[in-house]
């Protein structure tokens, strides 16, 4: 797993999304992975983000109907799994730290 930050999500290596060379396809996914990750973890996955999870489940849904096939779907990668959201939960808090504290650093150089 890694995390990607626009989405605020992670994803597989094997899921293949960033091997796609159409940028449209992937930003389309990112909703997908929001939302993906919400039924992994929960609805802690949003705290402190405004985002619209109807929206987010809706491009799931269609996304699914488009792409049945795509590893990222399977039931494994789409389900509550308590020991996978821990460890999600952590690493997004140290992302968020970590961000912050760039933003900070740069914010008393300028």
């Amino acid at each position: 797993m890694e995390y990607e930050t626009m989405s605020g999500a992670f994803i597989w290596e094997d899921e293949g999304l960033w091997d796609c060379r159409n940028q449209h396809l992937q930003d389309a996914f990112k909703y997908v992975l929001n939302h993906r990750m919400y039924l992994i973890v929960g609805p802690n996955n949003n705290v402190g983000v405004m985002r619209s999870k109807k929206f987010d489940e809706s491009i799931f849904k269609m996304a699914k109907k488009f792409f049945p096939n795509w590893i990222g779907f399977n039931n494994s990668r789409c389900s509550y799994d308590s020991e996978i959201a821990d460890r999600i939960l952590r690493i997004k808090k140290v992302e968020k730290w970590r961000f912050d504290k760039l933003l900070n650093e740069r914010k008393y150089k300028c």
